[in-house]
């Protein structure tokens, strides 16, 4: 299930077609072997195969094409010999890589005699190399007649005898591959096309449709066992509870990168508050105290030492602390615009917010996050979602763009026709700031992750797309920014490129507009390190909160 979530996760692939791509790689899948009736028709396959090599054996002969070819070798080397009379050196190379029918050899001195410009005029390249293919039918047709010990009276010729050597060397290769197939469950590693050619197409069929029904069995198991669900169209997805295991294990490869380099992995502050977050430390009982914290074994112990009988009274009662809380409610921006497919920018973006989810959910229960897409346009994601979406795809390829779309003369969310991959910031901004508006919390934050400038705006009911961009797209995002910041919304920036740092308007940037706008902090991990950047800061500021 990791290898079936990683592929998911960072490739745009639907899922059963990530699980065909994986048994495809060697996952075993012999546990539905005999379920499925395929170690029968396997062993069936082997049976068959052995048999037609042991037929092939007892008819055939390839002794006379062994000595056609040799016949073949002495002509063609005469031949060579001829206009090589008066080059010794090279005519006793010639004769040594015959002898010893290397083929290295041979391949050497065809480059030798074409480095050589008046040994070249001696010879062709069709001479040297029928001489050459002399020499590799040979050492075939030696090896095979060492081989398969031909006991048949029909005798070959030399072409007749390379073909058969050839097929008893595939029925061999398939015959293995089929064995492997048994002992390992791998029934993807081998050639169909030879499993046609040698069994026949209603073999190959029978075959295809077992293995059909082993995917069916693998996928109804691993619904069973509540690692997949299917979805109202009756398409296989990933999981809550595998999506929030992903999670979950991103968040420990997370601190253990975070313990392994001193910045932080200690998620329990030292201030004590009134949360449901308990501590394994305890302390006296205290009025107004919450008696779902009492820590009864090591009362019964106080009361025993003070008494000698098991009776606590007031004084002998301990509660556990519990650690404090500060409700924050947090909103992920995530850029899905198309540069967001380079070097695994998205993939990483996707794994640190399945971490931070996974850590929000198991430590600081009372916080709430939002993920917040956006491209030319902005989308409201469940958590469910993260692991299958991916940027918007680049559709055009122009230098210069500018395209304009009113949109009051469509009806909502109708986006046909209109490139979704660009950069509109001020779109993300917004529903970002409706989503923490409805909050009661007064801890709010947008955590954006981008790595382009703004590329788009809305003004008014028209849709501006530029690039590269205008000065109104740059306005019209710090318009939004402002808004957020009178609104007490913390925005901190994790920059996936130094793109922003680029001067596009008289030596205006747009990242130094936005730091000063937003007085929110701008970080600049690169993306494997995204999720370590994140999560030290979101746990500092939680600290800083809880104090």
């Amino acid at each position: 299930m990791s290898l079936l979530s990683e592929l998911v996760m960072r490739y745009d692939i639907q899922l059963e077609e990530a699980l065909r791509e994986l048994i495809q790689r060697g996952i075993p899948v012999n546990l539905f072997l005999k379920q499925g009736g395929m170690d029968d028709l396997l062993k069936d396959f082997i049976n068959k195969l052995q048999q037609q090599i042991q037929d092939l054996q007892n008819q055939y002969d390839i002794r006379s094409g062994i000595q056609e070819t040799e016949k073949d070798i002495t002509k063609h080397y005469k031949e060579i010999e001829k206009k090589l009379i008066n080059f010794p050196n090279m005519l006793n190379k010639l004769k040594e890589a015959i002898e010893n029918r290397s083929f290295d050899k041979l391949n050497q001195f065809k480059w030798e005699i074409f480095k050589n410009p008046s040994l070249e005029k001696k010879l062709s390249h069709r001479e040297l190399n029928q001489l050459i293919k002399d020499i590799e039918d040979l050492n075939l047709l030696l090896e095979g007649l060492k081989k398969y010990h031909f006991k048949g009276k029909e005798q070959l010729n030399r072409k007749e005898s390379v073909e058969l050597v050839l097929a008893l060397q595939d029925l061999e290769q398939l015959i293995e591959n089929l064995k492997n197939s048994l002992e390992n469950g791998d029934v993807y590693n081998f050639d169909l096309e030879a499993l046609s050619k040698y069994l026949g197409p209603e073999s190959y069929q029978e075959f295809i449709k077992r293995r059909e029904e082993i995917f069916k069995q693998l996928t109804e198991l691993l619904e069973k066992q509540g690692k997949i669900i299917r979805n109202e169209e009756g398409d296989i997805e990933l999981s809550p509870e595998t999506i929030k295991k992903i999670g979950r294990k991103s968040l420990e490869e997370i601190f253990k990168h975070l313990r392994s380099d001193d910045t932080g992995g200690a998620l329990y502050t030292k201030e004590e508050g009134d949360g449901e977050q308990v501590t394994p430390i305890t302390r006296e009982y205290q009025p107004g105290d919450n008696l779902s914290n009492l820590d009864i074994t090591n009362s019964l112990i106080n009361a025993f030492i003070r008494t000698g009988k098991p009776k606590p009274g007031f004084r002998d009662l301990e509660v556990f602390k519990s650690r404090g809380m500060a409700k924050s409610s947090i909103v992920i921006l995530l850029d899905m615009s198309g540069s967001m497919f380079r070097v695994d920018r998205f993939y990483y973006a996707k794994k640190m917010i399945l971490a931070l989810e996974a850590l929000i959910r198991e430590e600081y229960k009372e916080d709430t996050l939002h993920i917040v897409g956006f491209g030319t346009f902005a989308k409201i994601f469940s958590i469910a979602e993260i692991p299958k979406l991916q940027p918007y795809p680049v559709t055009l390829f122009d230098p210069f763009i500018r395209l304009r779309f009113d949109l009051s003369k469509r009806k909502p969310l109708d986006y046909r026709g209109i490139p979704e991959y660009f950069t509109n910031l001020q779109r993300g901004l917004a529903l970002s700031r409706k989503l923490l508006g409805s909050k009661q919390t007064k801890n709010k934050q947008i955590i954006l992750i981008t790595d382009g400038v703004p590329t788009a705006h809305i003004e008014g009911s028209v849709l501006h797309i530029n690039y590269p961009p205008s000065p109104a797209d740059f306005d019209f995002a710090l318009k939004e920014a402002i808004m957020c910041k009178e609104e007490d919304i913390i925005l901190n920036t994790f920059l996936l490129t130094n793109e922003w740092n680029f001067n596009f308007f008289e030596g205006r940037s747009f990242i130094h507009d936005f730091a000063k706008v937003t007085k929110g902090r701008i970080f600049y991990p690169h993306p494997s390190e995204l999720g370590k950047f994140v999560l030290a800061d979101f746990i500092e500021e939680k600290r800083k909160l809880i104090s």
